[in-house]
């Protein structure tokens, strides 16, 4: 008998009895965005193989990047295996060490670079003669500043997540979203390896790395190389003259990566937290889905 019937009175699972989990990430599906590289890119897609209506079970097949929505990178995604601790650390997505995807951590309140930037936007009407430098790069004292607001620490092997508050632009504007959104740098991330020993880090950012440190930007994102030009007349292979340090030294260390986190984050944002992402088991990825997480410490 391929039909059942539900009866709802000999269900017995009570979630309301069950610790809260908040979900920090990003639904994906057809419609999510992805890192808006110069050319046509293949968009995410979900064929099904079997359907219910004549096989009584649907199976989907996914065809798209492993770097879509919520994700974590692995080392591969950005240094050579002889750059990396391959034992100690992993290289692959399936060799990352479970010890260090899951823990204690702090979820940060920076959501007011949000309203700042907002601000900034709607004074210049969108205009990039008109903006300045618009984008912002985050610096110790941002941390600093977040931490004693809510009266937090970071301790050695915490997570750190970082709420920018530009989540809110996911799938509202992704032109914003991609290319403005506040994010890393080589100083504040090597503070946070090598001075605050995180194990983990993640935020409310469309990559790890700042979007101007994606050099050659020129090539790498010419929009957005034009834009800072306009706006700065600076340039940015001088500016900014690497190619996503933060993500290779996080590699490197160790630390869990994880971009494009959302979802819940709002509810649970200035508050220590246990918080885990656990990637799935691929042994050619170079990076993959994963369902960040975070609950109260001693819920369970």
């Amino acid at each position: 008998m391929a039909y059942m019937p539900l009866d709802k009175s000999k269900l017995y699972l009570n979630t309301s009895k069950m610790a809260k989990i908040y979900d920090l990430s990003a639904p994906w599906g057809v419609d999510t965005p992805l890192w808006p590289f110069p050319g046509p890119r293949s968009d995410l897609a979900f064929p099904r193989g079997q359907y219910l209506e004549r096989f009584h079970k649907r199976t989907n097949t996914y065809t798209g990047t492993l770097h879509a929505g919520t994700h974590v990178d692995a080392p591969n995604h950005t240094l050579h295996e002889e750059e990396v601790d391959r034992e100690r650390y992993g290289y692959t997505l399936a060799e990352l060490p479970l010890e260090h995807c899951v823990g204690t951590g702090v979820i940060l309140d920076m959501r007011w670079l949000h309203d700042e930037f907002e601000a900034k936007w709607n004074a210049a009407a969108g205009d990039p003669k008109k903006f300045g430098n618009i984008w912002y790069e985050l610096k110790p004292e941002d941390f600093e500043k977040a931490l004693k607001k809510d009266n937090l620490e970071i301790r050695e092997n915490d997570w750190v997540v970082v709420n920018t508050g530009f989540h809110h632009y996911w799938r509202i504007n992704n032109d914003k979203y991609f290319n403005y959104y506040p994010g890393l740098g080589p100083d504040v991330t090597k503070w946070l390896v090598f001075e605050k020993h995180i194990k983990g880090i993640s935020g409310t950012w469309g990559a790890t790395d700042a979007p101007l440190w994606h050099h050659p930007l020129k090539e790498q994102m010419p929009w957005l190389e034009a834009n800072y030009r306009t706006a700065t007349g600076l340039d940015a292979a001088v500016t900014h003259p690497d190619y996503e340090f933060c993500h290779r030294l996080c590699g490197q260390y160790g630390i869990i990566a994880v971009e494009n986190a959302g979802g819940d984050i709002d509810e649970c944002t200035g508050r220590r937290m246990i918080i885990c992402a656990f990637p799935f088991r691929c042994e050619m990825a170079d990076g993959g889905f994963t369902r960040l997480v975070a609950w109260e410490p001693g819920s369970f």
